[in-house]
């Protein structure tokens, strides 16, 4: 039998083990625009990249300058490829991560099991207990650009859970508000310290 924490988070206790998910923060009709947004951007970078590369390839200047001409159009091209691929990355994968995503959570008798997955597919990281110190909550800055810059809703957003795995910082829970925040964190200590006494 499991709990439900907000209206994301839902967990099952197997006894041995429990389980976590971790829904994506849904909100219609940002993910409505979002996805109208993207591929209309898609769209316009497709025909952009045709018109430059045809550009390039078919230039009628009848001048002494036709070498310059193609030069500086083809550093314009590398240049709008830069910007348009980053861009198109993130937001693809973002739609794709609003859709279709999930964060997996395990919980066994020594380790915490964590995933962020689309369509079932990504990589599992395993933290023993005996390694994770200092499991707190992220300290949002609101008037950061940075932490406006990541969590608008085109971005994936920052992790609100975090913790001390050797000398590295780990994190989970992406986007949550801050009471599910609150209240997950409190769920892991407890639910951890069960486990590790159901193993001794």
């Amino acid at each position: 039998m499991g709990i439900n924490i907000g209206n994301r988070i839902s967990t099952e206790d197997h006894g041995d083990y429990t389980t976590v998910i971790i829904e994506p923060l849904k909100l219609k009709w940002k993910l409505w625009f979002l996805t109208a947004w993207t591929i209309a951007f898609t769209f316009v970078g497709f025909y952009m990249i045709f018109l430059l590369t045809g550009g390039i390839y078919s230039l009628e200047v009848v001048s002494d300058q036709v070498e310059d001409v193609r030069d500086q159009q083809l550093i314009y091209l590398i240049v709008f490829l830069g910007f348009w691929f980053y861009f198109e990355y993130k937001v693809v994968k973002s739609v794709l991560w609003y859709y279709f995503g999930k964060e997996f959570i395990k919980l066994d008798s020594d380790s915490l099991w964590h995933k962020r997955a689309i369509l079932g597919y990504g990589k599992a990281h395993q933290y023993f207990y005996a390694n994770i110190k200092n499991l707190r909550q992220y300290e949002n800055d609101a008037t950061a650009f940075g932490n406006f810059f990541e969590n608008a809703y085109w971005s994936l957003g920052t992790d609100e859970i975090l913790f001390n795995y050797f000398a590295k910082q780990k994190s989970l829970g992406r986007r949550l508000d801050e009471k599910s925040a609150k209240l997950f964190i409190r769920f892991l200590e407890d639910k951890i310290r069960t486990l590790r006494k159901k193993k001794n």
